[in-house]
């Protein structure tokens, strides 16, 4: 795997750019929102948290919310936000469009737990099965639908941008799609998460290849979170996590491969595994070694094929 390493000199060309965020209000999000302003970025952030969203935006407002490695806060601000509504998402982006009539960096970080009782051993008799536990379509919306809508409207947004870029900048307009370790890697007892967060990354190894020859340039990526120290890991496997010594993210460690991946005009189509703090691209490894797990000959099929197929226009 090749080590991403966060670098501060990219990281400022973020600054009075314009992002947009969802799932912004705690953990991660609330980490890289924070990261953002520090850096002087104009972020709009989404969630349905409205509680943690207004006082995060209230700190930013305030001196709590300045020097973090910055040469000055950008701006914040929230908007309650229900992923799973696609107009919820759009009315988001119309926020930041309506302001400074362009969106530069969007970031799709929203996501839930799984409901119980769908594959615990005790639920799957003939008897159980003959009522249905706790819908599980609002979890499969939050983590994979809602993100797909917001890839739409993020390609759309961009797309729409008819400013002229500063002489001499490198930067593009990106896409960041939060996924986790559970969509590279077999995630037993996280049955329709993982199968989300796998899809999230289908959608990142789609899109990547196509968008920078459709849209100038635009890039996406995928952050693959090993355990981070959020709402969403239970306190008491966080704590025997860490008795056995083992990598534990910050909401901070990740934010900065977020905010990497968003600023270094380099990265593209990566999937960066985030583990103890710090940044591994795993697709390069999965495309290096191709013809050993599907075989050489399979392998140069598979490749004819992608370029017969191309980018998906001509069919």
């Amino acid at each position: 795997m090749a080590e991403i390493i966060y670098s501060p000199t990219a990281a400022e060309q973020l600054r009075d750019k314009v992002v947009v965020i969802t799932g912004g209000a705690q953990g991660i999000g609330a980490a890289t929102v924070t990261l953002l302003h520090a850096l002087g970025a104009h972020v709009f952030f989404g969630d349905w948290d409205a509680q943690h969203g207004t006082q995060l935006e209230a700190d930013l407002h305030s001196e709590k919310g300045k020097g973090i490695d910055s040469h000055g806060a950008g701006t914040a601000h929230f908007t309650q936000v229900d992923v799973r509504e696609y107009q919820s998402q759009l009315a988001l982006f119309d926020a930041a469009h309506q302001k400074h009539g362009r969106v530069d960096v969007a970031i799709s970080c929203a996501a839930v737990k799984e409901p119980s009782g769908w594959f615990e051993p005790e639920s799957l008799d003939l008897a159980t099965i003959r009522t249905e536990p706790v819908p599980i379509t609002s979890a499969l919306d939050i983590n994979l639908t809602s993100v797909v809508h917001f890839a739409r409207l993020a390609l759309a947004y961009m797309k729409s941008d008819n400013t002229t870029p500063a002489p001499g900048s490198a930067f593009t307009k990106s896409i960041v799609l939060v996924s986790s370790i559970a969509g590279i890697t077999p995630a037993p007892g996280l049955f329709a998460y993982a199968a989300a967060k796998h899809g999230v990354v289908g959608l990142m190894r789609a899109l990547a290849p196509w968008t920078p020859h459709q849209f100038a340039g635009l890039r996406v990526n995928a952050i693959c979170p090993w355990a981070t120290a959020t709402q969403l890991l239970p306190g008491a496997l966080r704590d025997r996590w860490t008795a056995e010594k083992m990598p534990l993210n910050s909401p901070a460690d990740v934010a900065r491969f977020m905010v990497q991946c968003a600023a270094d005009g380099e990265i593209n189509g990566n999937a960066v595994f985030v583990s103890g703090g710090k940044g591994f691209d795993t697709e390069a490894g999965v495309e290096r070694t191709q013809p050993l797990w599907m075989g050489e000959e399979n392998s140069e099929q598979f490749q004819k094929g992608q370029r017969i197929l191309g980018l998906g226009g001509d069919w």
